[in-house]
């Protein structure tokens, strides 16, 4: 028998809405009432993802792609593009087909090893695309469209929480509008009742705190320690624009590299957001807005600043609250990883639940725990390789970044890798529940040129090959349809399930 009978969400951002939805399954013949602030805002600015969001809103919630598109106009994203690492080569892409190991008949040995000394483009499919400009839809030749499934979403936020919450209504989830003052607690230390200002209360059974970096109950109730990242990722800010578009839509997110930090470019399908990703210990706000507007003068006067904290609790789940999303923690926007570890941690979350039937035991709690800071430890250390290996600028933050950042508990994979070059053996070195994996890491370590000691030997007749493999790539790739020709399709057919 199911033991909670409701399920209260604290906050209604991406995280709350998600989290509600999800719940709402687990017990559908309970109770899930989100609680939502009057005093909060939406930020609406671009929202960037990864393949794992439209896994968990097709399959996991149910959600028709067709609808989908409809209420949000998502654009659908193929990996990042990076104007990072090495001086001599202006950008490479991270592609979200897993293509490092790949084989290929006409090959010796797998792509990641012709990477070494090649180019980055066309090295797959999805690559090719990106270099082509075009979206993860093809036409089959029947004339019906057909896609790929290694894509993200680029969402606008407003947009996106607006059909979350007319989802949420026609599921049945409740929404109240209150600020939370104060809690009851059981003699166990659970929460029993949310206290609301002005009077009223809020009785339930288990609590997911989705109040973003305020962590009302996860920091407030509990005190959970927080572990900064600070000493590795020194960014803590963001400067934010947005302009009417004004170029063709790209099927990717574009990370430029900028004097104390970097620049983020959103593709949404009317308009495009611009951030700078920044350290306050290099560079005040007016020179991260006038820097920004040096290289977007198109960004106008209407440009936002964004404060965050990069590093994780402690543990996440405290007795019957647990912390999703912003709440639990956050690490810097350079992967799109927030939502992904949102995703992640519903979806484990809901397991629990189900499986336990509401009556959680400590050993579950603790292994999530212990499972939720691996992943967001080893996120920091994927992080920081982007910044340690980057070389396009010689400023004080970069040279701080070079010198001093720590790989953590990569620094293994890394030296590995230095030594002996691209070998799948050094996947050993990476924790199971890394959310990138060998691919991940590799195509990064290649992009940016990182340094190994381990060149290519490869004779004349693999660089032919290499050339014949990317012509054909790049050849495929050209059949794809561009983002605008996609868009004009599905407005008029079922889009392919996801």
């Amino acid at each position: 028998m199911q033991r909670y009978k409701h399920i209260a969400v604290l906050g209604a951002g991406s995280a709350g809405f998600l989290a509600a939805l999800a719940f709402q399954q687990v017990i559908p013949n309970g109770k899930v009432t989100i609680v939502r602030s009057p005093k909060i805002p939406v930020i609406g600015v671009g929202e960037s993802t990864t393949p794992a969001m439209p896994l968990f809103l097709h399959k996991s919630l149910q959600i028709e792609p067709r609808e989908f598109a409809k209420h949000v106009d998502p654009v659908w994203k193929l990996g990042n593009r990076f104007y990072f690492g090495d001086k001599e080569r202006e950008y490479f892409d991270y592609s979200f087909q897993p293509a490092m190991e790949q084989a290929d008949a006409e090959l010796r040995k797998n792509i990641m090893y012709y990477l070494l000394d090649g180019e980055m483009h066309n090295f797959c499919l999805v690559s090719g695309l990106m270099e082509q400009h075009r979206s993860p839809f093809f036409n089959d030749p029947e004339g019906k469209l057909t896609a790929l499934n290694t894509f993200g979403y680029h969402i606008d936020n407003e947009k996106f929480l607006a059909y979350l919450e007319k989802l949420a209504i026609e599921r049945g989830v409740e929404i109240r509008e209150a600020d939370v003052c104060d809690v009851k607690q059981a003699e166990n230390g659970d929460v029993t009742h949310l206290m609301f200002e002005g009077g009223g209360e809020l009785e339930a059974d288990f609590f997911a705190d989705c109040s973003g970096f305020r962590g009302e109950l996860i920091r407030k109730v509990y005190d959970v320690p927080f572990v900064s990242y600070e000493d590795n990722l020194y960014c803590d800010r963001a400067v934010i624009g947005s302009w009417d578009r004004d170029h063709p839509i790209e099927p990717f997110t574009t990370s430029l590299s900028m004097k104390n930090g970097w620049c983020w470019n959103i593709e949404l399908r009317d308009r495009i957001t611009r951030g700078y990703v920044h350290s306050s210990a290099f560079c005040s706000e007016d020179e991260a807005i006038d820097e920004l507007k040096a290289m977007s003068p198109q960004n106008g006067d209407d440009v936002r600043t964004i404060s965050f904290p990069s590093g994780r609790l402690e543990r996440h789940w405290v007795n019957n609250v647990v912390a999703i999303g912003n709440s639990s923690g956050f690490v810097e926007p350079i992967e799109a990883t927030a939502l992904l570890v949102v995703t992640d941690q519903i979806n484990y979350a809901s397991k629990i639940l189900l499986d336990s039937y509401g009556d959680v035991p400590d050993m579950m709690r603790d292994k999530e725990c212990e499972r939720v800071r691996i992943i967001w430890d080893d996120i920091r250390d994927f992080i920081v390789a982007h910044y340690k290996f980057n070389k396009h600028f010689d400023t004080p933050f970069w040279e701080q970044c070079r010198n001093d950042c720590s790989l953590g508990n990569a620094t293994e994979f890394y030296e590995y890798y230095k030594k002996a070059g691209p070998s799948t053996l050094g996947a050993r070195f990476l924790p199971q529940e890394s959310v990138f994996g060998f691919n991940g890491y590799m195509n990064v370590l290649l992009g940016l040129r990182a340094e190994t000691d381990r060149p290519p030997e490869m004779a004349a007749e693999d660089w032919r090959a290499w050339e014949s493999y990317t012509a054909r790539v790049k050849q495929n790739s050209m059949q794809g349809l561009t983002t605008e020709q996609a868009i004009e399709i599905m407005s008029a057919e079922s889009p392919p399930g996801t």
